[in-house]
């Protein structure tokens, strides 16, 4: 299976392979060419890699050799923002419009369908579909309203413990930022969440002339101050950490980053900040960029892109006629010049807020290459999949990175250099986990069919009732 054999034990040697010195932890001896690779050995010893060597210093071995030719070895990928929940619910709950107003509609709308065995059926088939393209950790953010949440939750703690060892899962609840003006029902969210293990977040879109009354996911500014403090003291009192959905528009208004990291530092707060999305950045001007970093960096907020959703969703003509010109992606560059964190992540997959994708981080990095021209050099910018998010999400210490002592999760490429790495999906990658081969293939999605069936099956019947009623109404 894959470009390459490896052998089925968990002692041997990668020859010849091309690795980002970013990915090493205590590559300070090894030279690295144009492109940020070193040139290596990778002996494996019970599953942990025993030694990093450069090629050139190459020592005999009495183990068993598996020549890369120059092909890339990654450490296993982690995805710290997604929505596996909502997953593969595109075909029975559309999003005709294609925009972000639309798919907030389309959304709601979809949880008629949800049950136990529904939500725990997509969200397996999320992890099958990650597990096998190399990911080993996974954030999700969770519906928490009354209906979603009520059956998500427990289905998520159900698989966190069934993919344990295979897939590391942390949960974040997500309710729009107006839902913590109930103090009580704020509360009792943050205690769902710290029962669960998880992170409290929110989703604000916020900017500093208000928002329309009636809009329920825009707050106006000045109650936002109140809110968040709201959130922070919340988290602060069950010692949690906050994730953030933030700014998923182009709007030079629109400042949640500001907001949130403000509200961090008034609070005093010492947990983890992660911001999602920050698409409002793009349309800042050059010196309120600076005010913007400076609070986040102070408040020691990591930004979190979505380069793909968000080229998707944004501006999106609803009548299908016009090629969108104006698409926000974050300061990717800017944000990590100043000292913020930034990773990279997949968000949706085949929901209303995007109708494709696979869980490929692979694919996720190639595509914000592209869209945020993170090439010439590319050279750190590999963290933004691996090491970085593990470290955000606290994860073990070799978690996302190549070292010695550390467990052999590596992730094989054919591809030697980034130029081939990016060129081609690599669907032939071999994928290790403590040194030996994932045999799991990408899951068939006519594991969904049956599922499917019965959801459209309630959907004729909710249809043909709605006629009925609409007649009735009528005559």
């Amino acid at each position: 299976m894959g470009w390459i054999n490896v052998p089925a034990g968990t002692d041997y040697v990668l020859r010849n392979a091309h690795v980002p010195e970013c990915v090493i932890e205590g590559s300070g001896e090894l030279i690295s060419d144009r492109d940020g690779l070193v040139f290596v050995d990778i002996e494996i010893r019970g599953g942990h890699i025993a030694s990093i060597t450069p090629v050139e210093d190459r020592a005999p071995s009495d183990l068993a050799e598996v020549d890369l030719d120059g092909g890339m070895c990654w450490p296993t990928f982690v995805d710290i923002h997604t929505h596996i929940d909502k997953g593969h619910t595109c075909e029975r709950t559309r999003n005709m419009s294609g925009s972000l107003a639309g798919a907030d509609d389309s959304c709601a709308k979809d949880e008629v369908f949800w049950d136990h065995d529904d939500v725990y059926r997509r969200m397996e088939f999320s992890l099958k579909c990650a597990y096998a393209h190399g990911t080993s950790a996974i954030r999700t953010h969770i519906m928490s309203g009354p209906v979603q949440g009520a059956i998500a939750w427990p289905v998520f703690e159900e698989l966190r413990e069934a993919w344990r060892g295979r897939i590391e899962l942390q949960g974040v609840s997500l309710a729009i930022l107006r839902f913590f003006r109930d103090e009580k029902a704020g509360a009792a969210l943050a205690d769902q969440v710290k029962a669960h293990g998880g992170i409290l977040g929110a989703a604000v879109s916020c900017t500093d002339r208000g928002g329309h009354p009636d809009d329920v996911y825009t707050t106006c500014g000045e109650e936002m101050p109140a809110l968040l403090d709201t959130i922070f003291k919340l988290a602060n009192e069950r010692g949690l950490d906050l994730d953030f959905h933030v700014d998923k528009n182009g709007n030079e208004v629109s400042k949640g980053i500001l907001h949130i990291s403000e509200a961090a530092i008034r609070n005093n707060f010492k947990g983890k900040i992660v911001c999602g999305h920050c698409c409002s950045l793009a349309a800042q001007s050059p010196a309120e960029l600076v005010r913007i970093f400076k609070a986040a960096r102070e408040a020691g907020v990591c930004v979190v892109s979505l380069p793909i959703v968000n080229e998707w969703l944004q501006n999106r003509d609803v009548r299908g006629l016009c090629t969108p010109t104006r698409r926000g992606v974050t300061t990717l560059k800017e944000l990590d010049d100043a000292g913020v964190p930034v990773c990279l992540a997949s968000d949706n997959t085949r929901d209303q807020f995007y109708g494709y994708g696979d869980l490929d981080m692979l694919e996720i990095f190639r595509e914000g290459c592209r869209i945020g021209h993170l090439d010439r050099p590319i050279h750190r910018w590999p963290l933004a999949v691996t090491t970085r998010p593990a470290q955000i999400m606290g994860l073990s210490e070799d978690h996302g990175c190549v070292v010695i002592g550390g467990k052999a999760d590596l992730v094989l490429f054919r591809g030697r250099y980034y130029s081939e790495l990016l060129s081609r999906p690599q669907l032939d990658r071999v994928v290790l986990r403590d040194g030996i081969p994932v045999t799991d293939e990408l899951p068939d999605y006519r594991e969904l069919d049956d599922e499917g069936k019965k959801h459209r099956t309630l959907y004729r019947i909710l249809v043909w009732q709605s006629c009925i009623i609409l007649h009735n109404d009528y005559n």
